[in-house]
């Protein structure tokens, strides 16, 4: 009899060999040598090589002592005999050198504004520890010298101002009559009171001189009731309109150029005479008090203590 035993199924030892990928090879080197062929390999080579030979990026005027700065802007330093201020000094030979100044608008522009004689020697003052942020711009020619100051303003913003508070640039206009505008209170005692609402009113001692609040160009002459009325072109589209005068020059005719110090008329003969002023900015009325101070940001005195305070 038989005996049985516990079945085991069959395995053979033979293993099929395994077979290389010939179409996925072929595609795979046909791909690098496409790459290579192309040039990315070398590319990629050249530009981390070039990465390497790139400089450290050298720091501007800005970011050096104040003395080094200045020598990088090509300026000559200076310890100022003005106070703790220390100066940076540049000389400017024509308008197209305010362009090799440093980098800074307000310089270019105060530089190369129209009217500018060259050479000019440009002066800027500032305390060492924050040198690019100046207190003080002088500006020197033979024809003239002009000076700036940083300074504070009413609304704690900072501003240029000139010697008498008015910012720069900007026009700045002259009051037209010693003593200003008079304000228009409920009960002002007046006849043509309501002409008030689009004129300003200026009282002086009669024959006193009237003055144009800017530089212009006369538009016209004519003469009415109260007397002579000149319409003045300040440019920017600003107007004014002087009216009231007694008396006038002779040469005072449409087309002249009168400057902030050329006499336009006089005031009556009368221990008390008044004179009408309309200032007119983009064809609008414009109160004078509220335009005189748009420009004057700050008074004289305001500069002389900024000067005793930077300078001592």
């Amino acid at each position: 009899m038989g005996s049985f035993r516990e079945f085991k199924d069959f395995k053979s030892d033979w293993k099929p060999k395994k077979r290389i990928p010939v179409v996925r090879t072929v595609f795979v080197l046909a791909l690098i040598y496409a790459v290579y062929a192309s040039g990315a390999v070398q590319k990629a080579y050249q530009f981390i090589e070039d990465q390497r030979k790139i400089p450290e990026k050298s720091p501007s005027y800005t970011e050096v002592p104040w003395r080094e700065g200045c020598a990088m802007t090509q300026g000559a330093s200076f310890d100022s005999k003005k106070g703790s201020l220390v100066q940076c000094g540049w000389i400017v030979r024509s308008e197209k050198d305010a362009f090799t100044l440093p980098d800074i608008p307000f310089l270019r522009y105060a530089v190369s504004a129209p009217g500018r004689a060259y050479p000019l020697q440009v002066h800027w003052l500032a305390d060492s520890l924050n040198f690019w942020n100046p207190k003080i711009l002088i500006l020197r020619s033979k024809k003239e010298t002009l000076t700036f100051y940083h300074l504070m303003v009413a609304d704690s913003s900072y501003a240029w101002v000139r010697a008498d508070g008015c910012r720069y640039p900007g026009a700045c206009p002259r009051n037209p009559l010693q003593g200003g505008a008079l304000s228009i209170a409920a009960d002002f005692d007046f006849g043509g009171r309501e002409e008030l609402l689009i004129k300003d009113l200026f009282m002086g001692i009669g024959e006193a001189p009237v003055y144009p609040i800017l530089p212009a160009q006369v538009i016209s002459v004519s003469k009415d009731s109260l007397g002579y009325k000149l319409q003045l072109d300040h440019g920017g589209n600003l107007i004014s309109r002087v009216s009231g005068l007694s008396q006038i020059p002779a040469d005072m005719d449409a087309g002249k150029r009168v400057s902030e110090d050329d006499i336009l008329g006089r005031l009556p003969p009368s221990d008390s005479a008044v004179f009408f002023l309309e200032v007119l900015r983009n064809g609008r009325f414009v109160r004078w008090e509220d335009f005189y101070k748009d420009a004057h940001v700050a008074e004289a005195s305001d500069v002389e203590r900024f000067l005793d305070q930077v300078l001592e």
